[in-house]
């Protein structure tokens, strides 16, 4: 996809796996909307990026808040025809590791699945409108190894790992419900890479980690199948 003249949004902007994403869109020409949870964190990493001559701007929403969502939708809609890419990539693993299923506390739980899952959700539901309006548009929807159920259980992080399952089904439920639209939908396994999120110890660089959002964002979409769980740009196994 030529990204010259086109409109990219991306939760939790600001930092990352978020921003770096960003500065690699803007680079390749598009428009990026960067939504992050507090106005004056997107202000910050829009000014980072306008420094270097890209084009983005800085938007308020909270993923965790459906009213933000609902305001950031209203707003863009307003200014907006239609909108090319969609990355929600806003997350959050705040679970103690030696959390289990019989010790979970159900708040944490709830949060966490507010923000990986719900957030997910009704950001696809509130921009299909926009998105629709594209002669070629991207959903790309973060998840994680540690969703699978097709391999051996690979870690702790009961209440991220569920909320990740249900990201890909939302993934696999919506591809078919697009299926007649020209909006592709794909979620992806970035891998385990030096973000606060991840730690220092994690395996991949920023820019390993994005490589495969960005290619789902820009590859022609003959090469792409709608609905598939992706890393390192071969589908996985749900």
């Amino acid at each position: 996809m030529e990204l010259k003249g086109k409109t990219a949004l991306i939760t939790g902007a600001n930092r990352g796996l978020g921003f770096a994403m960003s500065e690699k869109l803007a680079s390749m020409g598009a428009r990026v909307f960067m939504a992050c949870r507090k106005k004056e964190d997107a202000e910050k990493a829009v000014s980072l990026l306008a420094s270097r001559g890209l084009d983005a701007a800085a938007k308020q929403a909270d993923v965790e808040n459906p009213a933000d969502i609902e305001a950031l939708s209203a707003d863009m809609s307003g200014s907006l025809k239609s909108l090319d890419i969609l990355i929600n990539n806003a997350g959050v693993n705040s679970e103690p590791m030696g959390t289990t299923i019989e010790n979970i506390d159900l708040k944490l739980f709830e949060k966490i699945m507010n923000i990986n899952l719900r957030g997910a959700l009704y950001m696809c539901s509130k921009f299909i409108p926009l998105l629709k309006n594209s002669p070629d548009a991207r959903i790309i929807n973060f998840s994680s190894g540690l969703a699978q159920l097709s391999v051996p259980r690979m870690g702790p992080f009961p209440s991220y790992s569920i909320s990740k399952t249900g990201v890909n089904q939302l993934t696999w439920f919506l591809a078919e419900e697009l299926k007649e639209t020209n909006v592709k939908v794909f979620s992806v396994d970035p891998g385990w890479v030096k973000t606060d999120m991840g730690g220092p110890n994690a395996m991949l660089e920023i820019s390993e980690g994005i490589d495969t959002p960005i290619w789902l964002a820009t590859a022609p979409a003959e090469d792409l199948k709608s609905g598939c769980f992706y890393k390192e740009r071969k589908v996985l196994g749900w």
